[in-house]
């Protein structure tokens, strides 16, 4: 959760503090962090009106090219979606262009994809087929699907001039994800443009994956928790308590009580109303502001490598589980893993 900076999240609030922008300094501090931090076009895009016209040109340039992004990012879709259609296989868009057509506007404001996920149903084997499809189509698996199925969430699969595909068969989390199969029958229809119907997730499904997503990401960036806390806001009452009642159902509770930590640490709201039914996990005093500090301490300005880094983001994982059981699969996933990556 690099580049938390207080500016931004000035900047970013609802009505947005516009007194940060008078100092030039100030100012000069943003934009210096709003790329680190996942925002530069929602900076760009708040800040422009009120700065003068000699410093509209870092927000044009933002500007522009979040919007290039977002409509290669809508291309692609239709073309991977099409190249799955045709083999008859259910697909659900994930995150990505078309949460940005539902929840911004304009929608290149949210953070532009590096990839496309795609969750794909598992019946018939549509995870193989969809593959398959991908490979006469240029792509290359980053591993074996069987592997993939064993170690990951999703299979990946590149191409040399194409954004990356990811094809989820659970949410997130690993092998302790949840399996995708169950949300194809609660899935929504969204219109793209030029007329093709992608199917996204439920509301109380989005809004839950949002927040796993985030987590499994170790906080990330701050846009991570920003669009949480943006889509969380935007939904009715009743949706946010069954996303809650699915998350504890699937063992997510330290997850679900992270964010509220999070939320309250950088905007003095929380993701839980005091009164919300969650349980307490069996590392319930860890969750804490002092933990969210050392997610945001393991990204730091640079990207970790060392293995030691590694070790130090699973143990940050590990607190985050509900019960012993949840722990042990933690574990036997990461061992798993170790032997699998281990040359």
């Amino acid at each position: 959760m690099y580049a938390t900076d207080s500016l931004l999240l000035k900047l970013l609030s609802e009505p947005p503090d516009l007194t940060v922008l008078s100092d030039p300094v100030s100012w000069s501090r943003i934009r210096e962090n709003a790329g680190p931090a996942g925002v530069a076009p929602l900076v760009a895009f708040i800040a422009q009106p009120h700065l003068p016209p000699a410093e509209w040109l870092w927000c044009n340039k933002v500007l522009t090219q979040s919007w290039a992004s977002h409509e290669q990012s809508l291309h692609q879709l239709n073309f991977a979606l099409g190249i799955i259609e045709s083999k008859g296989i259910r697909a659900l868009a994930l995150k990505g262009p078309v949460l940005a057509r539902r929840f911004y506007n304009p929608p290149f404001l949210r953070k532009p994809s590096i990839d496309l996920d795609l969750a794909v149903d598992e019946d018939e084997k549509g995870l193989d087929r969809a593959c398959e499809a991908f490979a006469r189509e240029g792509f290359v698996l980053a591993e074996p699907v069987r592997r993939a199925k064993l170690l990951s969430h999703h299979a990946v699969l590149t191409h040399p001039s194409l954004r990356r595909i990811e094809l989820h068969f659970r949410l997130s989390h690993r092998s302790a994800g949840i399996g995708v199969d169950e949300l194809f029958s609660r899935a929504q229809p969204h219109a793209l443009p030029g007329g093709r119907l992608a199917w996204v997730l439920a509301p109380a499904d989005e809004a839950l994956h949002l927040i796993l997503h985030t987590v499994s990401d170790r906080f990330a960036t701050l846009f991570h928790l920003y669009e949480v806390r943006r889509i969380w806001l935007a939904m009715p009452p009743g949706v946010r308590e069954e996303a809650i009642r699915r998350g504890v159902d699937y063992h997510f509770a330290g997850a679900l009580r992270m964010v509220d930590v999070a939320f309250r640490a950088l905007w003095g709201d929380g993701l839980l109303s005091p009164d919300t039914p969650l349980p307490k996990t069996w590392l319930h005093s860890r969750l804490n502001e002092k933990l969210l500090r050392s997610f945001e301490d393991w990204w730091g300005p640079n990207p970790p490598l060392r293995l030691l880094d590694g070790l130090w983001g699973r143990w940050l994982d590990f607190q985050l589980t509900d019960r012993p059981a949840d722990a042990a699969k933690f574990a036997a996933n990461l061992a798993l893993t170790a032997w699998f990556r281990i040359p």
